[in-house]
């Protein structure tokens, strides 16, 4: 009994995998990171069941909806509590409403980097009584609290700069490149992140992926 009160449990964080609109495949590295957990959470962007598929060979997922998952034909709840180890995470893609996403979209292409500010709180007030709220949308690792809460971000399995087969095309292009250039260089690295959990204390961690983002070429448009 006091062995069980005092084990450690894992969670996988994944975001953001692109596969089938971006990505012809899940990296291998994602599987090998997230080896061993009990639980994975996916903060939205799967685009296609078969990274579900893969991840629940791993252990048990739960997946919140993306802006680009309905388009694929995904239906998944837009918010989720895991309850784990004494502690309750919320997981969500991160979207804001129709005006403080358009807005902030603009002024991250003038500031060269996307733009969070409220955005923690925002996310936190969305649940009641969480430990930590788990977000993606960004492809930006962050990790910060609001009051006793711990929000975290562990990036994107799909990071646009880490793929060699990148077109940026026209005025689109350009804001993108411009969307992000600002960014520290983490963020230009695809990965997962855990939320270690012993007696209800949630320690976040990052996880990078280094093997490269595909084993082939990208999928016919």
């Amino acid at each position: 009994m006091t062995g069980e009160a005092h084990r450690t449990y894992r969670i996988g964080v994944v975001s953001d995998t692109h596969v089938g609109d971006a990505l012809a495949a899940l990296p291998g590295d994602v599987v090998c990171a997230l080896a061993g957990v009990d639980v994975i959470v996916h903060a939205g962007d799967v685009t296609t069941t078969t990274v579900l598929d893969q991840l629940r060979e791993i252990a048990p997922v739960v997946a919140v909806q993306g802006n680009h998952d309905r388009a694929a034909g995904l239906v998944l709840p837009t918010e989720a509590v895991v309850t784990i180890g004494g502690a309750r995470i919320g997981v969500t893609h991160g979207l804001r409403g129709r005006v403080p996403e358009t807005a902030g979209i603009l002024a991250g292409i003038v500031r060269g980097r996307p733009v969070m500010a409220g955005l923690a709180r925002t996310l936190v007030a969305r649940f009641a009584d969480v430990d930590c709220v788990v977000f993606g949308h960004f492809h930006v690792p962050y990790l910060g609290q609001v009051g006793t809460t711990t929000v975290f971000s562990p990036g994107a399995v799909y990071v646009a700069e880490a793929d060699p087969f990148m077109q940026y095309r026209g005025a689109k292009g350009r804001a993108f490149r411009r969307f992000r250039a600002g960014l520290p260089e983490a963020a230009h690295v695809p990965h997962v992140g855990i939320l270690d959990i012993t007696d209800g204390v949630v320690a976040p961690r990052f996880v990078p992926l280094n093997g490269g983002l595909r084993a082939g070429r990208r999928p016919r448009s």
